[in-house]
């Protein structure tokens, strides 16, 4: 087994910080969750984690669960347990001194007053980690930075964070597999913009779809290709690009980030009753009896809100011979009976 890595991206529990500055390290995490297709993860050495292998390497995404300021007593453990050197250690985190909408991967340094990266260095007794930080600039004014890296972003300023955190994600991906100068050259700096300048989502469509153009098999224009159809309402054109996506993963080797990409799709439109058909196939394919379940009560309830009972009966009986005992499917099965006793 190759050594493992340690991704680690610093934020508060509770819903009350999803969306601030503070927890941006978090949202890194949640990117590459959602790339890799990585569920829900697991509790251990207070923090949220999930395994997984990407650009060849092994390696924890970790969520401390402990609060920002005690962040370094979930970081110890997990290093400690799992025998991870810190020079695999990655942690990433929102910084006042760097400009918003910038990056800075940096191989070692101090905690610049970041109260995460204070835990971690002194649980660690090291400042020899590498570490992503996501720039957040200084708070206006005379605002007290406290209340600013807890303040919830909003407009432009959360659509440029939205943006930046696809680009750490990036960033990662490319420390993981050139290792920390290369990710520094190509990284450093990317995606600084003035705070003012206003987003125009219909002339960044019009650069993705060149981008695309010019690169019909690189899927990285496409992926923003879509995201920028999705923030414009362009749900049918999300779908197709959705599903050429899949079709471009598909021939690289990747399958698992193809079949991402197809639940995308069928999540935007769940009439796509063959591609709901092909993806609980792959799952249980996989055993992965739950998650193939959970796609063909999809295609009941698509059914059900069709008024096609036939169908939407077929369906869950379908479910259920995978799993007789499945509530959901059970609760669907009793309330097609209830329908039809009442249409007698």
């Amino acid at each position: 087994m190759s050594e493992l890595h340690l991704i680690v991206g610093l934020g508060n529990p509770g819903a009350k910080y999803n969306n601030t500055r503070h927890n941006i390290g978090w949202w890194v995490i949640d990117e590459l969750i959602r790339r890799y297709d990585l569920g829900k993860g697991r509790s251990e050495k207070r923090a949220q984690t999930w395994s997984a292998n990407i650009r060849g390497k092994g390696l924890k995404l970790v969520k401390p669960l402990t609060y920002m300021n005690r962040s370094g007593e979930a970081v110890r453990s997990l290093l400690e347990y799992y025998r991870i050197p810190i020079g695999s250690l990655m942690v990433v985190h929102d910084d006042l001194d760097t400009p918003f909408g910038a990056l800075r991967l940096r191989q070692a340094g101090g905690h610049g007053g970041q109260n995460g990266l204070r835990s971690i260095v002194q649980h660690l007794g090291s400042k020899d980690f590498a570490r992503l930080r996501f720039g957040i600039g200084r708070p206006p004014g005379k605002m007290d930075p406290v209340d600013y890296v807890l303040q919830t972003l909003k407009g432009d300023d959360l659509i440029l964070a939205r943006e930046l955190t696809v680009r750490a994600a990036d960033a990662i991906e490319t420390w993981l597999q050139d290792g920390i100068d290369k990710a520094m050259s190509a990284h450093n700096g990317v995606g600084a913009k003035p705070r003012a300048q206003p987003v125009n989502l219909e002339e960044q469509l019009d650069i993705a779809r060149r981008a695309h153009e010019l690169a019909p098999h690189d899927p990285k224009p496409l992926s923003k290709l879509i995201a920028l159809q999705k923030k414009l309402g362009m749900l049918d054109e999300a779908v197709d690009n959705h599903l050429l996506l899949a079709g471009l993963l598909e021939a690289e080797g990747s399958e698992r980030l193809a079949i991402a990409e197809k639940v995308k799709a069928a999540t935007i439109n769940p009439g796509l009753i063959d591609l709901q058909r092909e993806i609980a196939d792959w799952y249980l394919k996989r055993d992965n009896k739950k998650k193939a379940v959970s796609r063909i009560l999809i295609i009941a309830d698509y059914f059900l809100g069709e008024n096609d009972f036939a169908a939407a009966r077929a369906a869950v009986a379908e479910a259920l011979a995978i799993n007789p005992q499945h509530p959901k499917a059970l609760e669907t099965q009793k309330a097609l009976a209830d329908t039809a006793t009442a249409n007698r």
